[in-house]
């Protein structure tokens, strides 16, 4: 599947009602869930999906696809994603220190990082309290929208 095709199949989730959708083709599984959506951990073995609803979807082309199989099992971890496409800095100028490191403790709505899109600077908040397990991103990278950011093991 190439990028395009990826975000189409993307766009076409985010305008229609389904919050979370898993698509299954031979080994490709796909797993996605629409942001604000109730955090949940997909499980591939044994489940049947309702076929009720069918979406037009571009053509999936599985020898394309490379699949990252990170494994996220646990439930307390959550993914910080990319609200829009953007350039990644972590901290606020260069001189600074980063906002959050590897072991930081972060708070729902404390700055996490900074986007620049079009020269305006967007602060990136965490959605969740928790401690930051790792930075998916390296400062100044290109970042798509709904790309990972941070991974935060959620403190209750």
């Amino acid at each position: 599947m190439k990028i395009d095709e990826l975000k189409e199949f993307m766009e076409i989730i985010e305008q229609s009602s389904i919050d979370i959708m898993k698509l299954e083709k031979g080994d490709f599984k796909l797993f996605y869930q629409k942001q604000g959506a109730e955090n949940l951990v997909p499980n591939f073995e044994n489940q049947h999906m309702n076929t009720d609803t069918v979406l037009p979807l571009p053509s999936l082309d599985v020898a394309d696809l490379t699949v990252n199989t990170a494994d996220q099992a646990e439930s307390s971890l959550h993914v910080i994603k990319s609200p829009m496409i953007g350039t990644f800095y972590a901290r606020p100028n260069p001189d600074a220190e980063p906002f959050v490191q590897v072991g930081a403790m972060v708070a729902q709505s404390e700055t996490v990082c900074i986007l620049e899109a079009m020269k305006l600077l967007n602060e990136v908040p965490a959605d969740v309290n928790g401690e930051i397990i790792e930075i998916l991103v390296n400062d100044g990278q290109i970042i798509e929208y709904g790309q990972p950011l941070f991974t935060v093991k959620v403190s209750e």
